[in-house]
């Protein structure tokens, strides 16, 4: 894949405001690309969505690993924390937002969840800097940037595109539900992503597999020659009424030439 091919053709056809972000699980330290050898022995505490943050806004590669996880339920989701008993019960507390234990047990189902222990790293950079092949793009954008990719998509197939949201736990959407499935990921920003990794009021989250990247590209570039595109062009041949006081000016002013 030619990244900055990639990340030209994205910036192409949707303009999003910050960069989009390359991210991979790796399993051992051995197969860390060299440019992360150095973020790897500095501790970062951080949530999942704040690294990729600093990825897109400060144009930063980032590395995180089990240890610099501060958010129990980003770490749950990338792998990095094996499922408790009393997590998967709700007993925990967590979320806390959630009406009670029955409710945060079936949240705690409901989570897209890598297997624990399979990834020893998470890391994430400017799709247009990544220096290795990533297994995930993730571009962050306003709802008609979104709906733009998702018409990329359909375009090929048809085929409605389904998302599911919890409202928060976002990461496990943008990277655990993509690796899992495969498919691309709708995800509005949650709670978290919010308030520690300030996403905007009007910004979602959407991820793209390396294995689905190509199709969205010819998608986007295909629906943008039919006419959809971002920003978007509003149908403008219409006659405008304006006030009378301004007709009866025109008027006269024609009358006078």
């Amino acid at each position: 894949m030619d990244l900055k091919k990639v990340d030209e053709k994205l910036n192409q056809f949707l303009r999003p405001a910050t960069y989009p972000v390359a991210l991979s699980m790796v399993a051992s330290r051995e197969e860390l690309p060299a440019s992360f050898a150095k973020a790897a022995e500095k501790a970062s505490p951080m949530l999942v969505c704040q690294g990729i943050t600093l990825a897109r806004r400060y144009g930063w590669k980032v590395c995180l690993t089990p240890q610099d996880m501060v958010c129990p339920l980003g770490a749950l989701a990338v792998g990095f924390a094996p499922p408790t008993d009393d997590f998967m019960s709700g007993h925990t507390g967590v979320p806390n937002w959630v009406c009670d234990d029955a409710a945060r047990s079936v949240v705690a189902e409901g989570i897209p969840k890598l297997p624990h222990g399979e990834g020893k790293y998470l890391i994430a950079a400017p799709l247009a800097q990544a220096d290795w092949d990533p297994q995930l793009v993730i571009v962050y954008g306003n709802p008609a940037q979104m709906v733009r990719m998702v018409q990329g998509l359909v375009h090929h197939t048809g085929r409605a595109l389904s998302f599911s949201a919890l409202g928060g736990i976002g990461c496990a959407s943008y990277i655990s539900q993509a690796l899992i499935t495969g498919q691309c990921q709708l995800v509005p920003c949650g709670a978290g992503d919010r308030i520690f990794a300030m996403a905007q009021d009007d910004e979602m989250a959407f991820a793209i597999p390396a294995g689905e990247v190509d199709k969205l590209l010819s998608g986007l570039e295909l629906t943008n020659r039919a006419g959809l595109r971002y920003p978007v062009t509003p149908y403008m041949r219409f006659q405008t009424e304006m006030p009378p006081s301004y007709q009866a000016l025109m008027k006269d002013l024609a009358a006078g030439e």
